[in-house]
């Protein structure tokens, strides 16, 4: 072993992940930071209930723009300076909202913020999968795929609480202050580790597999159905029911809110663990689509006994949909250098399932007068088949023969 590799123990390696997996959080926080005071932003700033489904839209746009050029730009500047980029345009994005004094400047600052969330989409699992060792994969994709979720659950928790206290214009500064942090720590700590050595039959016998996009792509396309109507219809109107129907205050709705998330950051580290157990990240999407038609068809009900079964129980397939998708994206890649354009495809894909859900979704509810479950009905439940389907196709097996 040469010094080089010596000097990058896994404690180290762990390190610089978290440095990945601490801007990642604060992407979705930064995103997730609006819909718990969408009350307050609403007649302040000029929006209606009908166009305020863009503050979440707008953010993923420029995601859905960046995806393939996160690619080029990783490619170019590396890891470290990609990872720098993130950081500042979510700060920069953030202090611009929190001086907004109407909608179009708001929507603005969402548009720069969220070229954070369309390079980490990318950056991130790249990052990861050149940090730690493939033999600790597994559990290093499940925890980073918590990383929305713990965002979300943040976002859903403080906001509230700071915009009760200091005004909706705190929320946006303490993003921004805390963008900036994770900045300077990756300024100071970060390090690209060593390559590994190549390994097993392709390496001994000197062909590489070529990537399966049929597979990759039926991922993305599943993923992107996923994000339509999780973070596009579920966490970003979720606080918004449960204030309407189930007369809940913003901390209290907020809170209800983010239980899913809460809970998926202890299944999601877990759900990679089983993963790899049972040797199949094909299963954990099968899972995830099967559980989410079936609990999709309460998941806005007038009964609230129903709400609590559904924010608690939707957790274990959420875990198990995110992990599964990165997890086995890389597998079906087989080249680690084109890891990166294999995540461009799914973080293209993934954002624009986030515009299509926050854009839709609330035109829907409204057409049918704000009967929420309805509106999940038509909407949601559709695309979490259309996902099964495309997950059903993926090649698996062929993949790992």
């Amino acid at each position: 072993m040469s010094e080089k590799d010596q000097s990058f123990s896994m404690g180290r390696r762990w390190l610089v992940f978290s440095i990945v997996f601490i801007i990642g959080i604060l992407s979705a926080y930064s995103m997730f930071k609006a819909p718990p005071l969408f009350s307050i932003i609403i007649p302040e700033l000029g929006f209606t209930d009908e166009n305020i489904g863009w503050v979440m839209s707008m953010f993923s746009i420029i995601g859905v723009v960046l995806a393939f050029p996160a690619g080029a730009i990783l490619a170019k500047l590396g890891i470290k300076k990609s990872l720098i980029i993130t950081a500042a345009s979510l700060a920069i994005g953030s202090a611009m909202g929190a001086i907004a004094t109407n909608a179009p400047i708001l929507l603005a600052s969402r548009f720069i913020e969220g070229i954070g969330m369309g390079l980490i989409s990318v950056v991130g699992p790249a990052a990861i999968a050149t940090i730690i060792p493939r033999a600790k994969q597994g559990l290093a994709m499940g925890i980073w795929s918590v990383w929305f979720p713990a965002g979300t659950v943040l976002a859903f928790n403080t906001a509230p609480a700071l915009a009760a206290g200091l005004g909706w214009r705190s929320v946006w500064w303490v993003a921004a202050a805390l963008c900036l942090a994770a900045l300077v720590f990756a300024l100071v700590c970060y390090a690209q580790p060593p390559a590994e050595e190549a390994e097993g039959e392709q390496a001994a016998s000197g062909i590489m597999r070529k990537p399966d996009m049929f597979s990759i792509i039926m991922v993305a396309v599943a993923f992107m159905t996923w994000n339509a109507f999780n973070a596009g219809a579920i966490s970003s109107f979720y606080p918004t029911f449960l204030a309407e129907v189930h007369a809940m205050d913003p901390q209290t709705s907020g809170f209800v809110a983010s239980i899913t998330n809460l809970c998926v950051l202890a299944l999601g580290p877990i759900s990679g663990i089983v993963s790899d157990k049972l040797g199949t990240r094909k299963g954990l999407l099968v899972f995830a689509f099967v559980g989410a038609i079936v609990f999709l068809t309460f998941g806005f009900s007038n009964n609230l006994a129903l709400i609590y079964v559904f924010v608690i129980g939707f957790a274990f397939f959420s875990a198990s949909c995110a992990t599964g998708t990165f997890s086995i994206v890389p597998e079906l890649t087989h080249q680690p250098e084109k890891i990166g354009f294999s995540m461009a495809i799914v973080a293209f894909l993934q954002n624009l399932g986030i515009v299509i859900g926050s854009a839709v979704f609330p035109v829907v509810a409204a057409g049918l007068a704000w009967d929420w479950n309805t509106a999940s009905l038509v909407f949601c439940v559709p695309l979490a088949v259309v996902g099964l389907i495309c997950v059903i196709l993926v090649r698996e097996k062929a993949n790992r023969s």
